[in-house]
C-alpha cells in the first residue's frame, strides 16, 4: 500500500453531513496507512451550512488536507457545467503540484456518502489493485440500488446517446406527457448492479461523481474538464474528460449509494410509481394548460 501515490478532489456545497463522512473516512485511510502518500484536495463553493468553518478547521488538523473556497462563480461562469468544471480543473491543477509525476486522481463528490457502502480499507485495496492491473486507465462503481447517473453514461448496448437533451427537446415539442419521455430515456436505464455486472459493458464514460484514473507523465499536462459550447446544460464534464482515456471499466465490487432525488421514480414501489405517473400528468397540464390561459 505504500507505495501508492493517490489524490482525492472532492467538491462541496452545504453537504455538511456527507463532507463529515467522507472526510472522517479518508482521515481514517491515512491513520491506519501512516506512510501512504496520500493527499485530499478539496474545492468548497458557497457553503453557508457550516462546511466552511469545519473545513478549515479540518485542514489545520492534517497537512494532507488543502482546502480552496471558489464563491461567487455563478457570476462569472454562465452554467452549472461551466462552475462543476472549472472547480474540477481547478482542484486537478492543484493535484498536478502536490503530487509526484504520476498518480491516482481520484474525483469525489462530496454530497455523497462516497464510504457508505464501500468501507475505507475495502476502497484503498480497490484502488491497490487498480494500479497493479495494466490493462485498465480508469474505472467507476455501481450504486445501490440502481445506478442513477445517466447523464456522464456512455456505453454500447446500455446508453449511448445523450438522454438528457434529447428528453428536454421532446419536452418542448410535447409538452404534455414528460414522465413518457422521462421513462423511455432515463428511467429504464437506471439498472440494478446486478444487471450491470451481467452484461458487463464495455464503456467510455460512466459516473461523474466518481471515479480512478491512472495519471502518469505522458498524460499529466493534457487532460482537462470541457464543456459544450453549443449544449453546456446537457453535456457533462466528464464526457469530455473520459475520451481522454482508454479502457475504462465499471468495478462492480466498488459501490456507492444512489441520492434519493435521482431515483424520483425508479425506487418507488408499484403503488407509488402509479401516483408518480399521475401526479407528474397532472403538473403538466396545470404548467402549460392552466397556467397558460
Amino acid at each position: 500500500m505504500n507505495n501508492l501515490n493517490i489524490t482525492i478532489c472532492g467538491l462541496s456545497k452545504n453537504c455538511f453531513d456527507s463532507l463529515k463522512h467522507n472526510l472522517e473516512s479518508i482521515i481514517e485511510i491515512k491513520k491506519n496507512y501512516l506512510n501512504l502518500n496520500l493527499n485530499l484536495i478539496i474545492v468548497d463553493s458557497d457553503s453557508n451550512d457550516g462546511s466552511k468553518k469545519y473545513l478549515n478547521n479540518t485542514q489545520k488538523k492534517y497537512d494532507f488536507i488543502k482546502i480552496y473556497h471558489e464563491d461567487n462563480l455563478e457570476s462569472l461562469l454562465p452554467t452549472r457545467i461551466h462552475r462543476i468544471a472549472y472547480c474540477r480543473n481547478l482542484a486537478l491543477n492543484y493535484a498536478r503540484i502536490i503530487s509526484k509525476e504520476e498518480f491516482i486522481y481520484v474525483p469525489m463528490d462530496l454530497d455523497i456518502k462516497q464510504f457508505k457502502l464501500t468501507k475505507p480499507d475495502k476502497f484503498l485495496k480497490i484502488i491497490s489493485k487498480f494500479c497493479q492491473n495494466k490493462s485498465f486507465d480508469g474505472q467507476f462503481p455501481t450504486s445501490e440500488p440502481y445506478y442513477y447517473d445517466i447523464f456522464a453514461l456512455r456505453a454500447k448496448g446500455w446508453v449511448n446517446i445523450n438522454s438528457q437533451l434529447i428528453v428536454n427537446r421532446l419536452k418542448k415539442i410535447f409538452p404534455i406527457g414528460s414522465f413518457i419521455w422521462n421513462y423511455f430515456f432515463l428511467f429504464r436505464y437506471q439498472w440494478s448492479p446486478l444487471k450491470i455486472k451481467r452484461k458487463n459493458f464495455i464503456i467510455s464514460s460512466a459516473f461523474g461523481g466518481c471515479g480512478m484514473y491512472k495519471i502518469n507523465k505522458k498524460n499529466t499536462n493534457l487532460i482537462s474538464y470541457d464543456v459544450s459550447k453549443k449544449n453546456s446544460d446537457f453535456v457533462s464534464e466528464h464526457i469530455f474528460f473520459n475520451q481522454q482515456f482508454r479502457n475504462l471499466k465499471i468495478n462492480h465490487s466498488w459501490k456507492i449509494p444512489a441520492p434519493k432525488e435521482h431515483l424520483s421514480y425508479k425506487a418507488l414501489g408499484s403503488k407509488k410509481k402509479v401516483n408518480y405517473i399521475f401526479k407528474t400528468f397532472y403538473s403538466d397540464v396545470k404548467n402549460n394548460i392552466i397556467f397558460r390561459k
